[in-house]
């Protein structure tokens, strides 16, 4: 078996995650790499990510890894082959040969998000970038915010943070969230050592409501003592999501 460790980047908003369900794989990015490497190899391949996006999520820089059981073709022989059937909004970066014990998933030493919220204030409305980006009713405290984010930085319980209850552990460490302020927008970035289901959502979530006045950066010690999703803020639309750096 060859290991390879391939690069993507995806426009996740007409897809249900990274993930694929017994119910959904040809909306999924795994499904659709999966049945590629179906095609070319007569068998059912599984294809493992850094992280599973969540639905309508995107990622200028995603990390996977499979096995396949000869060398039919070189690196750049299986990256012509996914281009070749890869539907528009799913691209391949590169595609290397790798040792038998990298794992996508469980190497994984830091995950970068990065999520834009556009000003109510803002010189002009979106363009282009419309579809990436959550548009605000309201003026945001960018003060407040950073004043909040403060509180997320380190290794906490982010049960309350997440729409999945039932997972192995909810302990996550924050290494970094900044927000930088400009004209246009607000451009939050969150670095963890892992995610939890719609956990960037609803800090960003939190993080608005309480730049927008209708929450207290008190709630945020309270989530993570109650571990009840009760003490945090909605969960942000996902299409101004984008998953931007894995770091081994």
């Amino acid at each position: 078996m060859i290991n390879y460790k391939m690069t993507i980047g995806y426009d996740g908003r007409r897809y249900k995650g990274y993930r694929k369900t017994k119910s959904n794989e040809d909306k999924t990015i795994q499904g659709k790499l999966e049945a590629i490497l179906e095609k070319k190899y007569g068998e059912k391949i599984e294809v493992v990510s850094a992280v599973n996006t969540d639905a309508g999520v995107s990622a200028t820089y995603q990390v996977v890894n499979f096995k396949v059981p000869d060398k039919k073709e070189d690196e750049k022989g299986i990256r012509d082959y996914f281009e070749e059937f890869l539907p528009d909004d799913i691209i391949t970066y590169s595609v290397e040969a790798v040792e038998d014990r990298f794992h996508s998933r469980y190497n994984v030493k830091e995950l970068t998000y990065e999520y834009r919220l556009w000003k109510i204030d803002a010189p002009r409305r979106p363009l282009f970038d419309r579809q990436y980006v959550n548009r605000m009713d309201g003026l945001l405290d960018v003060d407040k915010m950073r004043d909040a984010a403060e509180l997320f930085l380190g290794e906490h319980e982010f049960a309350a943070f997440s729409t999945k209850s039932k997972v192995k552990s909810s302990v996550k460490t924050i290494t970094s969230l900044e927000l930088f302020d400009t004209d246009e927008e607000i451009i939050v970035t969150i670095s963890a050592d892992g995610f939890l289901l719609n956990m960037g959502r609803i800090i960003v979530g939190t993080l608005i409501q309480i730049g927008l006045g209708t929450r207290h950066e008190e709630t945020i010690k309270r989530a993570f003592k109650s571990m009840n999703n009760k003490d945090v803020g909605h969960k942000a639309m996902a299409s101004a999501l984008t998953l931007v750096n894995v770091e081994y």
